[in-house]
Formats: structure tokens, C-alpha cells, sequence
């Protein structure tokens, strides 16, 4: 699943960048193209930051700067919060520890000299990474922890599957459920439980989607194995005991559309949960509960390639009739 950073611009310091320490920072940025995203200011003073220090690396250093500033177009993440607006102190590391703090990310990641500033300080040595020695660390483990995939959910704490897709959902705008079976029209209700519950944590959680009308939710199914005479049972079937009950449950909070395609050739198939940052295929579908809080046998898989074959799913014909 996703980790959240807050980094350091002075980490890119272009006279650290001996052999080692260059290994250590690919190895990080490598790390967070995987399954990882950055947190950076709204008002970009930490992003420019960023910017000039990878303008700034030496030739051994032309790899961090290619990934570092790819990861800053495609994965990183502003964001307002009502404590930024107050530092001004001037001092970087109020910035990016006030950035920290205010949403909740997995670890700072500092250079030496911030890193041996932190150290010491009670208030404020929580959560920090020295990059310098990074492939050592805790949040490394973790992360590729994350990244080699989880045991299925119903071995897991009800706890443990919230995490999960907190770290899924926190820093979306928008999610995606790709779902054909949902298009039959049969076990509505395990879908809708599925989805609601997943919902449920984003509105808890989510960073942007607590916010009242920020948020998009789209749910694409097909219906494929519906007969033509069939078609209005099972549509007033789904929009009754789906769409209608998720839209009572969230009135106020996001648009929530259904998308009916037509899939003659059948690439329809596998389940998966798509937000801003992550594709998951989730194995088994969104009926995730025997009972409350009784999980089916599940996984919950990073597929970050497939991101091509969703747009392909989204791409395909509605179904006449829906």
C-alpha cells in the first residue's frame, strides 16, 4: 500500500553526493515511484525547493535528479493546511515539520545537518528518516513491506484492513471501483456493504474528501450476461439497492456515478480499486464481509501497471438499456 513523505530540500545537497549516499537517495526515490507519494506546500515554497536542488546535483547525482523530478510532476501531493499559513519564521524546518505534522505522513526525510537538528528534540524526533541512511530504516522496511504485498484480509485485524485503505484513500480526490459483477444485479448488497464501508473511511480519513463536495466516486461494471428482457429488472435492481442507498448514505459529500459498459470481448474481469495514486486489485471483489466485521478470504494487491487496462475498461461502450 501507499506511504507519505515530507522531504527535505537540504537532503539534495550536491556535496553529499558521494557514491554511497547517491545509492541511498535512488534507492528512496526508487522506493516512493513504487508505492509512495510526496507531500509538498500549496504555496510551493517547498516544491521550488525541491526544484533548484535537483537543478543543482552533480553528474553521479543525474539519476536522483531525473527521478526526483518526475516524482514532483507525477506523485506529489499540495496541500493546505491552517498551521502553514502561520510559518513564516523563515526557518525550512518549520515548514516541512508543520507539513509533517498536519497530515500525518509516514516519516521526514532529512539531510544530516536537519536530521542532527531533530535528533534531540522530544518534540519533534518522531517519524524522521536520516537519508544518508535510509536503506537501513524502519520506514524502508515498512514500505517495502507494503509494496511486496499483505496477507489476505480476513487473517488480518479489522484494524489492520482499516490501515490499509487509509493509506489507500488519504491523499484522493477521487475513487474508482471497477466491479463486472455488480452488473448481474445479484448480491447487491454485498457490493454495496463493500463499497460503503470503504467510503466510510475515506469520509473519516481522507484529506481532501472530508472536505464537504470535494471528491469524485465512479463505480464501472458490465453486464455482459444480462438478457436484453432482462435489462430494466436488473437496472432498477442496482440503482434501487445500490446507487440510491450509497447516495442517502452520502448525501452532501461527493458525486457518486455508475457506469454500465457493454464488453463483447470479455477483458471485463478482475476487480480493482483505483485513487489518484494507486491501482489495487482487490482479488475477490468489493462483497468483503461474511458478517460484520468478518472478512471474506481476500487480497489486496498493488497493481500499478494495469492502470492502461482500467482506462481500456472505461473506454468500452455503454450497454444499451442502462
Amino acid at each position: 500500500m501507499l506511504v507519505s513523505v515530507v522531504v527535505d530540500p537540504s537532503a539534495f545537497n550536491k556535496d553529499c553526493f558521494n557514491d554511497l549516499y547517491t545509492i541511498h537517495v535512488e534507492d528512496f526515490l526508487r522506493g516512493i515511484w513504487r508505492n509512495g507519494v510526496l507531500i509538498v506546500d500549496r504555496g510551493r515554497e517547498l516544491q521550488d525547493a525541491l526544484y533548484r536542488r535537483a537543478k543543482c546535483l552533480p553528474i553521479k547525482g543525474q539519476g536522483a535528479q531525473i527521478l526526483l523530478t518526475e516524482l514532483l510532476k507525477i506523485k506529489s501531493i499540495a496541500v493546505s493546511t491552517d498551521s502553514l499559513s502561520d510559518a513564516s519564521s523563515g526557518n525550512p524546518l518549520d515548514l516541512i515539520y508543520d507539513l509533517k505534522t498536519d497530515t500525518k505522513v509516514d516519516a521526514l526525510i532529512l539531510g544530516d545537518e536537519s536530521f542532527e537538528t531533530l535528533r534531540f528534540n522530544q518534540e519533534r524526533n518522531k517519524g524522521i528518516v536520516q537519508l544518508s541512511k535510509y536503506r537501513d530504516s524502519d520506514f524502508e522496511r515498512k514500505r517495502q513491506m507494503y509494496c511486496d504485498g499483505l496477507e489476505p484480509i480476513d487473517t488480518l485485524s479489522e484494524q489492520e484492513v482499516k490501515d490499509i485503505i487509509i493509506r489507500l484513500v488519504r491523499f484522493s480526490k477521487r475513487l474508482r471501483f471497477y466491479d463486472a459483477y455488480i452488473g448481474t444485479g445479484n448480491n447487491t448488497s454485498g457490493f454495496r456493504k463493500g463499497i460503503e464501508y470503504i467510503l466510510s473511511i475515506w469520509k473519516e480519513h481522507g484529506f481532501f474528501s472530508s472536505q464537504e463536495g470535494i471528491g469524485e466516486v465512479e463505480i464501472y461494471t458490465c453486464a455482459e450476461h444480462v438478457p436484453n428482457d432482462d435489462i430494466n429488472r436488473v437496472k432498477r435492481k442496482i440503482n434501487r439497492e445500490l446507487m440510491e442507498w450509497l447516495k442517502r448514505r452520502f448525501p452532501r459529500w461527493w458525486q457518486i456515478k455508475l457506469f454500465v459498459k457493454d464488453d463483447p470481448d470479455s477483458i471485463f474481469h478482475a476487480r480493482y480499486l483505483e485513487t489518484d495514486h494507486a491501482v489495487v486489485r482487490v482479488d475477490k471483489g468489493f462483497d468483503l464481509f461474511k458478517s460484520r466485521c468478518n472478512f471474506y478470504r481476500n487480497f489486496f494487491t498493488l497493481n500499478m501497471m494495469e492502470s492502461s487496462h482500467l482506462e481500456e475498461c472505461q473506454n468500452l461502450d455503454p450497454k444499451r438499456g442502462f
